[in-house]
């Protein structure tokens, strides 16, 4: 389906207006966001500029880059990244452009989602041989010395601003860092969950889908979907009669408890139905904590499924418009790696979840091809579908509502 815009269609900022219109609306008369911002391109674009590159959005564990010279290359709204850990073990984020005539210092990626990773001992530049220390720092610029004015601590590899929580890596590519990094109201519903000492077990390298990035995670976070995309799958396991909605109610962060149903329980200690594990639980969960699993997300993209015993982290990427590139990793708490037959239990984990992810990937896809439909409008919201109404009042306070730019 083609769309050709007239001179009469909403400008981006028109499209600011009316989100942030909406976000302020109360739940019960919420209604979903404006199609247009699935599809159109200045509208991703303030996107990228305004979130992407100035929230903080979480790229990698620590454990990817296991020891001193270890690196990852990951792409984030259009800038290349190389997350390394230094010699003295600190996990740091630089950009991978040189500072002399701005190669990727990589040799550049045919698929920016190509997650590459290494071990060296220095950086060194496939164009002119400049090299960086691990540290970021300019170890040696071939005959730059002969230039007069040339200061090598001046042309150290640019860092990123970083901040670890839990293991998991979040950078922030604005200097300024306008937004600071808040993990408390997450860290108080999780409990007993402590990731540092999680690891990664299983990738499921779900790849590129068509369908924009807010398409997702508006699919991640409601469970209104489980009696319908779900219904012969998750809703067996957390019935949506069963799901508990956070009391969050801002526009920076959500989550819900979705109780296992009295079916699928395996037990019930101190009036709490047991859910399901295929591995031992975390250490020092309660009774309450392993009756469930807890759906986590912080604006924009830093997704988690919680459970006692598996966790599964969406790392969804924008790469444009009308698509996003997903990966989702499964952790385990580090005790779990040496238990019995874990290859296989980790097997079943990602066998019972790939369907899952499957019926959501499919959903999505399917509204992104009706998002330019002129009949695509006047949808209204069921309260499970609570956290799209707080993704609103995200938006609203990250974009602009007016510009010179657009």
């Amino acid at each position: 389906m083609t769309i050709t815009q007239s001179s009469t269609s909403p400008s981006v900022h028109d499209l600011v207006r009316e989100i942030t219109a909406q976000s302020k609306l109360p739940l019960e008369t919420a209604v979903p966001l404006p199609t247009r911002t699935y599809w159109d391109h200045d509208f991703y674009e303030l996107e990228l500029e305004n979130i992407f590159r100035k929230d903080w959005v979480c790229i990698a564990r620590c454990e990817e880059v296991p020891d001193p010279g270890s690196y990852l290359a990951v792409d984030l709204a259009n800038e290349p990244l190389i997350v390394v850990r230094g010699d003295d073990k600190k996990v740091r984020v630089f950009s991978r452009i040189c500072r002399h005539r701005y190669e990727d210092l990589l040799g550049g990626q045919r698929d920016p989602q190509e997650r590459r990773s290494g071990c060296v001992e220095r950086f060194e530049c496939p164009y002119h041989a400049w090299t960086y220390r691990l540290d970021g720092s300019l170890l040696n610029a071939p005959d730059m010395w002969s230039r007069p004015s040339f200061d090598a601590e001046a042309f150290g590899l640019r860092q990123i601003n970083t901040h670890v929580w839990q293991g998991f890596v979040f950078v922030n590519l604005d200097e300024q860092t306008p937004f600071p990094f808040d993990m408390s109201g997450i860290e108080r519903v999780q409990g007993n969950y402590d990731f540092t000492d999680w690891r990664l077990a299983a990738n499921i390298a779900w790849g590129d889908s068509t369908a924009n990035w807010k398409i997702m995670v508006e699919n991640f976070s409601e469970a209104y979907h489980h009696i319908g995309a779900h219904m012969s799958s998750a809703q067996e396991m957390w019935p949506l009669g069963s799901v508990e909605i956070g009391d969050e109610r801002g526009g920076e962060w959500f989550y819900s408890r979705m109780h296992v149903a009295a079916a699928a329980a395996v037990d019930e200690v101190d009036g709490h139905l047991i859910q399901p594990t295929w591995l031992p639980s975390q250490k020092g969960l309660s009774p309450y904590e392993r009756s469930q699993g807890l759906l986590v997300l912080k604006f924009p993209t830093f997704m988690l499924l919680p459970a006692p015993d598996v966790t599964f982290w969406f790392r969804a990427t924008p790469t444009g418009p009308e698509t996003h590139h997903l990966d989702i990793a499964l952790m385990v708490p580090k005790s779990n790696l040496a238990a019995p037959d874990f290859d296989r239990l980790i097997t079943e984990a990602v066998d019972f979840f790939r369907p899952i992810q499957a019926e959501d990937a499919s959903v999505n896809e399917k509204i992104q091809s009706t998002a330019k439909s002129q009949y695509s409008s006047g949808g209204v919201l069921h309260v499970h579908e609570q956290p799209l109404w707080q993704l609103q009042k995200y938006l609203a306070s990250r974009l602009p509502a007016s510009s010179t730019a657009y």
